[in-house]
């Protein structure tokens, strides 16, 4: 059995687990206080975030104790991944503003990346009974089944927008120039999961001061795009930074299904 195989299954076992995990009323048990995040300004986190992260990195290592984790609460300022090999990034909660006020719009990410390119992935909802996976040239899966894309023919093209960034007249009249219609979609996850599953057709994140876009939340989400036909990149047209210190990626992002020209409305967008 290949390594991405015994990875994928092994993301599959660690669900399970969370699953039993989250049966517990998590969020009304959460309290949240902040910290100091990778990008330098105050974040919420809460003691779920740490949980979550603790049994990823418990769980994994011991399927696969040769392999380094690079995770959100366990980040420190100057790491990076190695060049060659194996690495998993977790992300515990994408989303810990959305989870700590008690919205679905939140996720579990976890991914390995091999010599700098994400190879395996999963994005997990719990309270959604969600589970999207991928391995690099295999295809989307979603609660075992193959996922297939669902062009809607004679509707309005939609974008999933921070609810944040939505009513910002710049942003605002950006999307106008892209004929997109805007939705509030809060997570970078949640939003690639509005394009998997057909509810939007791209998301976008403007740079902001103080605020990024880091590796464990696009890890596994940029795999799972990329095997569903559609692409992200940089707001800036660059291909999203796995090595080196732009791992926080300050610089925005834009994220496509197979049906959009996404340079096109990116030059649009830019």
């Amino acid at each position: 059995m290949g390594t991405e195989k015994k990875i994928l299954e092994a993301f599959h076992a660690l669900a399970n687990v969370l699953e039993t995990y989250f049966s517990f009323e998590r969020q009304v048990m959460a309290t949240a206080s902040f910290k100091t995040g990778a990008s330098g300004s105050k974040e919420i986190v809460t003691e779920v975030d740490k949980e979550v992260e603790e049994i990823c990195i418990k769980f994994i290592t011991s399927f696969f104790p040769e392999i380094p984790v690079l995770a959100e609460e366990h980040y420190e300022n100057g790491n990076t991944l190695p060049n060659d090999g194996w690495v998993f990034i977790i992300d515990p909660i994408d989303g810990t503003a959305e989870f700590s006020r008690g919205s679905h719009e939140w996720s579990i990410s976890l991914s390995a990346v091999k010599n700098l390119k994400p190879s395996v992935g999963m994005l997990f909802m719990p309270q959604d009974n969600l589970r999207l996976s991928a391995r690099r040239g295999e295809g989307v899966v979603c609660n075992g089944e193959v996922l297939s894309s669902k062009t809607q023919i004679g509707e309005t093209r939609k974008i999933a927008v921070s609810p944040r960034q939505i009513q910002i007249p710049e942003f605002k009249s950006r999307i106008q120039r892209s004929g997109l219609k805007p939705i509030p979609v809060s997570t970078l996850t949640i939003k690639i999961v509005s394009i998997l599953m057909g509810k939007a057709d791209a998301g976008i994140y403007f740079p902001q001061e103080g605020k990024s876009a880091n590796i464990w939340d696009y890890a596994a989400a940029i795999l799972l795009l990329e095997e569903f036909g559609g692409k992200m990149t940089s707001l800036d047209g660059s291909a999203m930074p796995f090595g080196g210190q732009r791992i926080i990626h300050r610089e925005g992002w834009f994220a496509t299904n197979s049906s959009c020209d996404h340079d096109e409305l990116l030059r649009k967008l830019q």
